[in-house]
């Protein structure tokens, strides 16, 4: 008496599949998810100068004059500790990691200009004025 015993798995095509589906899928999820977070960080920087904006409207309020950073704005000019301790009264307000802020100002002092340079690229910037007018480095208001 001859008795069949049922196998049990997977053969080595149906593995092959499955992992070449795999490879699909994270071959188009990866890029996806990747640009997902950076427009999340270009977008919490943005924010982070719209902040700016609105406290340097109270500080103007209270002080005649707009606040700045030393030694004013450049693109390797990274101010944030100062702006966080003058600025937001030593709250680790802006705490990005990809991107670092400053403000400059005119010899008045009527006027500034707050930027957010991005880290790892500091030819990539978003800006905002007294006036709230958005400037990037594209040239397009954000």
């Amino acid at each position: 008496m001859v008795t069949c015993t049922a196998n049990k798995g997977f053969t080595l095509v149906e593995l092959l599949v499955v992992v070449a589906l795999i490879g699909i899928l994270s071959a188009v999820a990866i890029p996806v998810y990747n640009g997902y977070i950076n427009s999340v960080k270009i977008s919490a920087a943005q924010n982070s100068l719209q902040l700016i904006y609105l406290t340097e409207v109270e500080y103007s309020s209270d002080n005649g004059e707009y606040f700045s950073t030393a030694s004013g704005c450049g693109s390797g000019s990274d101010h944030t500790s100062s702006i966080n301790t003058s600025l937001f009264d030593d709250v680790e307000t802006l705490d990005d990691e990809s991107f670092f802020f400053c403000i400059g100002s005119s010899d008045t002092e009527e006027e500034y200009m707050a930027v957010a340079y991005k880290r790892s690229d500091t030819s990539t910037w978003y800006s905002i004025n007294q006036n709230n007018v958005r400037t990037s480095s594209t040239g397009s208001d954000w």
